[in-house]
C-alpha cells in the first residue's frame, strides 16, 4: 500500500439517487504526475459510499505517512474533521491540502494547524515534491505554510493522463471527467480564474479526441467536460466533428453569446444533450462591470439555438451581483419563460469566493458576506439577503418549480445498508458507516419508545455527523409531534450543508419523514407535513391527500401515466419499489 494517500470527499446531493459527481480526477492527476502507485488514490466508489467513520477506518488500515486532500467549499469542514480525527491517532502523519479553497486570502482556512502544508493553484508542478515524504519534510522545515500558485503557460496535455496510467478508471457505462482547457478569458470578478489563470490554455482537438477515445475504450459512456468555457476554442468544429462517431453523451459549460447558428446541430451530433449557459442577469451594464461582458439578449438567442437543436440549455442566474437590481433576475425569468427556455434554470445567491477580485474589492462594492462556506453574501448595495431570497421565490413562481427543492428522503422498502430499527426488539448492533444513511423506525407507538428512538438516532449521528441521514418513522399509532421537534432540534456540525439549509430554508443533513396510515387524522397529517416529509400508503394512484401530504405507492405502475396524473405535484409521489423510486427521481423529477 502506498505511503501517500489522496482523498477528495464528495458533495452530498439532495437525494440518495442523485450522483455525487465526485470523480477524483484531481487526486489522480497529482498521483500520476508524482509517479505514485495506483493505490494511492481513494477510489470513486469508496469516496461516494463510505461515511465519516468508514473513511477514517479505511485510512487507519492504509496507515499513510502523507495524506493529501482536495478542498472544495462543500467538503472543507468534513475533510478537516477527518484529518483532525486521524491525527489524534497518528500524530506523525503529514497532511497536504490543495483545491479551490486554498488561496492566500482564505485566512480562516490557513489558520488550521491540522494541515502541514497548503498548495494553491494547479498542483502538478509541485506534485513530485509535496507527495513524497522526504521532500515534503524538507519544505515544511523551511517554515513555509503555503506554496503560492504557479503560473503555467503549457497545454493541459503536458501532464500524464491518469486514465491512461490507471490511477483512475471510469465505471462501466458511467461518467468520466475530461479537462481539455485550463484558464478562462472571461475575467469574471466573482471567479478565481481572473487572478490565477486569465489566459486559456487549450489542448489541441486531436489530443483531446485521443483521450476521449481512450475513455470510450475503458467503458465510459458519458463525458463531463470541466473546461471553464468549452466553446471558447478555435478548433471547436474539429473537436465536435471528431466526437460525433464516438456516440458518447456529453455535458459542458458554454458561453451563449459565442454560439453560432450551426453550432446547435454540431453539438447535438457530438452527443450533447444539455449544455450549461451562464446568463447571470439581464443587465448588460452589470455583466460588463463584473468583467464577464456579453449581451443578455444574444445569450438567450444562443440558448434558443441549442433548444431548437434538441439540446436542453441549463441557464444560470446570479442574485446579488454588485450594482445589480434583483428585478433584473425576475426579468430574466420572465424572458426565459417567454422563450420556452425554462426547463432547467439554476438560481444562485452570489458567493464571495476566496481568491476572487470580488472578495478583494467587497467593501468598495458594498458587498458583505459570510467568511465561511458557501460564502454567501449578506448584503449587496441596498439589498439584503432576505430581499434577494424574496426575489428568488418570485423567480420560482415564474418558472413553475422550486429553484432549490428540499432533500427527498428514501421511503422505498429497501436501500443499500438501510437500517430497520424496531424499538420493541431491544438492543441493536453498531451502525454501519455510510455516506447516505437511512434509518427506518418501525414501531407500534413512536412516542412510547421515544427514548430508544432518540438514542438510536444520536448513535447514528455520532458515527457519521457530516453525512445525510434519512430518518423514516413508521408508527402504527399517531404520536405527539413533539417527537419530530426533538429530532429536528438536534445539533448539526458547522458545515456547508447546514449553512446552505439556513439560507434556502431546507433540511440539512438530518432529513425526517413519516409514513402514516391512510386512516390518520387529516389535521394531524397536515401539521406533520410542516415538520417532516409526510406520506400515506396506497396500492392505487388515488388523489393526493391535500396540502404537502404525499403518497407512497405500493405496486408496479407506468411512470409516464403517473407523471401526467400528478403533474401539479410530482414531488409528493413516492414508491415502495426502489427501481420505480429511482426512475421517478432521475427521469420525472430531473434530480440526476
Amino acid at each position: 500500500m502506498s505511503r501517500v494517500q489522496l482523498v477528495q470527499l464528495p458533495l452530498h446531493p439532495g437525494t440518495a439517487w442523485e450522483p455525487t459527481g465526485n470523480i477524483p480526477l484531481a487526486p489522480a492527476k497529482l498521483a500520476a504526475a508524482a509517479g505514485l502507485s495506483k493505490d494511492s488514490v481513494f477510489s470513486e466508489h469508496l469516496l461516494n459510499s463510505l461515511g465519516d467513520q468508514g473513511v477514517l477506518e479505511e485510512l487507519h488500515s492504509r496507515n499513510p505517512a502523507v495524506i493529501a486532500v482536495t478542498l472544495y467549499l462543500w467538503n472543507r469542514h468534513r475533510t478537516l474533521n477527518l484529518i483532525q480525527q486521524y491525527k489524534k491517532a497518528h500524530p506523525g502523519v503529514l497532511v497536504v491540502a490543495g483545491g479551490p479553497e486554498v488561496t492566500a486570502d482564505n485566512s480562516v482556512l490557513l489558520a488550521h494547524d491540522c494541515i502541514d502544508l497548503f498548495v494553491a493553484g494547479e498542483g502538478e508542478i509541485h506534485a513530485e515534491d509535496v507527495l513524497h515524504v522526504k521532500t515534503l519534510k524538507e519544505i515544511i522545515k523551511t517554515g513555509q505554510k503555503l506554496l503560492g500558485p504557479f503560473r503555467d503557460t503549457s497545454s493541459p496535455d503536458r501532464w500524464p493522463d491518469p486514465y491512461e496510467t490507471g490511477h483512475i478508471t471510469p465505471a462501466p457505462g458511467g461518467s468520466a471527467h475530461v479537462e481539455t482547457q485550463r484558464g478562462c478569458g472571461c475575467l469574471c470578478s466573482y471567479c478565481a480564474y481572473r487572478r490565477t489563470a486569465p489566459v486559456p490554455r487549450v489542448m489541441p482537438a486531436e489530443a483531446a479526441l485521443s483521450r476521449i477515445r481512450l475513455l470510450k475504450e475503458k467503458g465510459a459512456e458519458e463525458l463531463v467536460f470541466l473546461d471553464p468555457t468549452f466553446n471558447a476554442r478555435n478548433d471547436l468544429t474539429a473537436l465536435l466533428s471528431g466526437m460525433e462517431p464516438l456516440g458518447m453523451a456529453s455535458f459542458a459549460e458554454v458561453r451563449g453569446d459565442l454560439i453560432k447558428p450551426d453550432d446547435g446541430v454540431l453539438f447535438k451530433k457530438a452527443g450533447f444533450h444539455s449544455l450549461e449557459v451562464g446568463l447571470q442577469t439581464m443587465s448588460r451594464e452589470v455583466l460588463k462591470a463584473v468583467g464577464r461582458g456579453g449581451n443578455p439578449e444574444k445569450i438567450l438567442w444562443g440558448a434558443e439555438i441549442l433548444r431548437n437543436s434538441g439540446i436542453t440549455p441549463v441557464i444560470d442566474l446570479i442574485l446579488g451581483l454588485p450594482g445589480d437590481n434583483p428585478e433584473n433576475i425576475v426579468k430574466a425569468a420572465q424572458q426565459i419563460t417567454a422563450r420556452d427556455l425554462e426547463e432547467q434554470v439554476q438560481t444562485f445567491c452570489l458567493s464571495v469566493l476566496p481568491g476572487t477580485e470580488l472578495r478583494a474589492n467587497a467593501v468598495s462594492l458594498g458587498i458583505k458576506y459570510n467568511d465561511y462556506p458557501p460564502y454567501c453574501l449578506t448584503q449587496s448595495g441596498s439589498f439584503t439577503l432576505q430581499n434577494l431570497m424574496e426575489k428568488r421565490e418570485q423567480v420560482s413562481d415564474i418558472l413553475g418549480y422550486d429553484a432549490d427543492p428540499p432533500p427527498r428522503p428514501v421511503l422505498c422498502r429497501s436501500f443499500p445498508k438501510m437500517e430497520i430499527f424496531i424499538p420493541e426488539a431491544g438492543g441493536s448492533s453498531s451502525p454501519e458507516s455510510v455516506r447516505h444513511g437511512v434509518l427506518r423506525i418501525r414501531t407500534e407507538d413512536a412516542w412510547v419508545h421515544r427514548e430508544a428512538v432518540m438514542k438510536r438516532i444520536l448513535l447514528r449521528r455520532e458515527t457519521d455527523p457530516y453525512c445525510p441521514l434519512d430518518i423514516v418513522i413508521e408508527s402504527e399509532e399517531q404520536f405527539p409531534l413533539d417527537l419530530l421537534d426533538m429530532i429536528n432540534s438536534l445539533q448539526e456540525p458547522d458545515c456547508y450543508d447546514r449553512e446552505k439549509s439556513e439560507i434556502y430554508n431546507v433540511p440539512s443533513l438530518i432529513r425526517t419523514a413519516v409514513i402514516a396510515k391512510p386512516s390518520a387524522d387529516p389535521g394531524w397529517l397536515q401539521e406533520c407535513s410542516t415538520l417532516a416529509t409526510t406520506v400515506i400508503k396506497s396500492k392505487n394512484p388515488v388523489a393526493l391527500p391535500g396540502g404537502e401530504v404525499g403518497l407512497l405507492l405500493a405496486g408496479s405502475f407506468d411512470l409516464t401515466t403517473l407523471s401526467a396524473l400528478y403533474s401539479q405535484a410530482p414531488h409528493l409521489v413516492f414508491f415502495t419499489n426502489p427501481e420505480l423510486e429511482k426512475l421517478w427521481n432521475l427521469d420525472i423529477l430531473g434530480l440526476g
